[in-house]
């Protein structure tokens, strides 16, 4: 008999309702995404290794660390910075625990991993307006000379924290934990209805 797979369900399923909303002259001015399902883990390098931990990811995924408030990316897996020695591997497209045990084991000593794919949420912002959407809720100054591509920072937004990340001109990707998908969802959907918005 062959083994049931489980399926992930994005918490987001029954909200995220594909569609063109708010201001409708024109074209939107956003798209809003879900990014789902994901594999998410969170490290954190232990004391005194640094400088080995950066060793050990550019040695094994070909992608350096990034540096404080920057993100990188190869081979369909990306770190974000997202606080001292901290940071967020992702990647699309694994098993349910695949990308928590490769890293795990590929740092065994050097770091602390956790799982958190099924704890936080990815959401994809584009769009000519994408900027003037985020600005409404963060202090974080986005403007393309100080915050473009490749750029990540941890903020709050509608007293949610978050992690931002610029993956592309005007393209962004927040991630926000499960419990506060709903409701920030709600909030981003608010901001957005001025510009006219897609959901995909």
């Amino acid at each position: 008999m062959p083994k049931s797979v489980i399926q992930r369900v994005s918490v987001l399923a029954d909200v995220a309702v594909q569609g063109r909303f708010g201001a409708d002259k024109g074209p939107p001015g956003v798209t809003l995404s879900v990014r789902h399902p994901m594999s998410i883990v969170t490290i954190i390098a232990r004391k005194d290794q640094s400088a080995a931990l950066s060793k050990a990811i550019e040695a094994a995924y070909k992608c350096p660390l990034p540096g404080i408030g920057e993100s990188t990316g190869k081979n369909s897996i990306s770190f974000h910075w997202c606080g001292p020695d901290q940071y967020y591997a992702i990647a699309q497209g694994k098993a349910d625990g695949e990308l928590y045990r490769d890293v795990k084991a590929k740092l065994n000593g050097l770091a602390s991993c956790s799982d958190q794919s099924h704890g936080r949420v990815i959401l994809r912002i584009a769009g000519p307006k994408a900027r003037a959407l985020l600005a409404k809720g963060t202090p974080v100054d986005l403007h393309p000379s100080v915050f473009g591509p490749g750029k990540s920072a941890a903020t709050q937004m509608a007293h949610v924290g978050v992690h931002l990340v610029q993956t592309a001109s005007d393209e962004f990707e927040l991630s926000v934990f499960r419990g506060f998908a709903e409701n920030f969802w709600e909030w981003l959907t608010e901001q957005a209805e001025e510009f006219g918005y897609q959901v995909l």
